[in-house]
């Protein structure tokens, strides 16, 4: 059975809107720091530099949360933006601006310097190039969204790219995982005992990837485009979105052009 806990949660102001539809395709995917696991677990894409550890599907499908890459060797790569869960299925994990957040479902372990990715996407960017969000943007249109401002703006929306956000989010649902089910994994189980939270609008920091096709179901779950993690304002805590809108007034924001 899976256990909930609603998390207290704040209310915020204004957010962002407006989508429509986007084009991709498949990107070049090579080698690069040896994983935990097993290799084929691990890729690397450019540009931006994006490298995922672990795969959503086999998540999803087998309940791997085994460990694939110690995060104290992942920040020493200096990475941007990222998103994962942690090892044990114990927790979240987020970079925001270069920042490690790690969020555990229950209590914190006393020693977390030996901490560890089950699965993990991150990239890098030399800067970013801020887009206001003019007007509410409803969660099923999100990720149109966001490839369409990436598209105007520059970006090629058919290879993978992070993307950060700064304002309110809202409707959203979140959860941080606790702890394995220890049970059968497959479609339409829970992959993980989870504190959940939901409402209509929170003050927010938002850190995300968003795939090309061929990361759909690595780096993020199997037919969607974008994985992204809440961080509070203090960037002391951290979620993983399962739903979520922008407000009007939020900014989105994408690589700066190279």
């Amino acid at each position: 059975m899976q256990y909930k806990r609603f998390m207290r949660t704040v209310n915020i102001t204004g957010l962002a809107l407006v989508a429509a539809a986007a084009a991709l395709a498949v990107g070049p995917a090579l080698p690069q720091m040896r994983p935990m696991g097993d290799v084929a677990a691990h890729t690397f894409h450019q540009p931006y530099g994006v490298e995922t550890f672990g795969a959503f599907r086999s998540i999803m499908m087998g309940g791997d949360f085994s460990p694939k890459v110690r995060l104290a060797d992942v920040m020493a790569k200096h990475p941007t933006t990222g998103v994962g869960a942690l090892a044990d299925a114990l927790g979240e994990i987020t970079i925001y601006d270069g920042k490690l957040i790690v969020s555990y479902g229950y209590t914190q372990p006393a020693d977390t310097s030996s901490a560890s990715a089950a699965l993990l996407a991150m990239a890098s960017v030399d800067g970013w190039q801020s887009v206001h969000v003019a007007s509410d943007v409803a969660p099923e249109e999100i990720e149109s969204f966001i490839s369409v401002a990436a598209k105007t703006h520059g970006i090629d929306p058919t290879v993978s790219f992070p993307f950060e956000v700064r304002g309110s989010v809202g409707p959203y649902v979140m959860h941080v995982n606790a702890a394995p089910t220890k049970g059968e994994h497959g479609m339409g189980l829970p992959t993980a005992i989870t504190v959940q939270d939901k409402g209509d609008r929170l003050d927010s920091l938002v850190a995300g990837i968003y795939a090309s096709l061929n990361l759909m179901g690595i780096a993020t779950h199997g037919g969607e485009r974008t994985h992204s993690h809440w961080v509070s304002l203090d960037m002391a805590k951290t979620t993983h979105l399962d739903r979520w809108g922008l407000r009007a007034g939020a900014f989105l924001l994408i690589p700066k052009l190279q």
